[in-house]
Parts: C-alpha cells; sequence; structure tokens
C-alpha cells in the first residue's frame, strides 16, 4: 500500500511539473509581438500588432511589443574584385 501511495504522489508530482510547459518561457518566440493571455501565458509569435489584436479578439487577454526580440542579422555584401 505504501508503494501505491508514493507511486500516485510521483505521478501527481510529474503531472504538475509538466503542466508548466506551456508557460511564457516556453513561450518566448523570436517575434516582434506577444499575445499575453490569462495566468500569465504568452505567445510571442506574431509579427505585427494587427496580427496580435485578431489572434485575442474575443478571447481576453493583450498585445505588447516583444522585450526579448533580437532581430536577425543583416548579411553582409561581399565586394566584387574587379
Amino acid at each position: 500500500m505504501k508503494t501505491m501511495s508514493k507511486t500516485m504522489l510521483m505521478a501527481t508530482a510529474l503531472i504538475l511539473t509538466a503542466g508548466g510547459v506551456g508557460t511564457a518561457e516556453a513561450q518566448r518566440l523570436n517575434y516582434p509581438v506577444c499575445a499575453v493571455y490569462s495566468f500569465r501565458t504568452m505567445s510571442c509569435a506574431f509579427n505585427t500588432m494587427a496580427q496580435c489584436y485578431a489572434t485575442v479578439s474575443g478571447r481576453g487577454g493583450y498585445c505588447e511589443p516583444n522585450a526579448w526580440y533580437q532581430p536577425p542579422a543583416k548579411a553582409k555584401r561581399k565586394k566584387r574584385s574587379s
């Protein structure tokens, strides 16, 4: 019986830990705009505020610039030798 209780306790802890995967940390992508939903869930998967507003419309939440956004580096052009 004690083994069963320990197994249930460990399974519950594992499920609760795995539930945190959808949090803001896991959803920060490299796009310039984020949608913020209830329980601090954040999805930074939008190129424009308009895309974000269309997504949160009717669901609740708001849009904000992604503070962690890193624009892609510009490609360096090679000089042609004459």
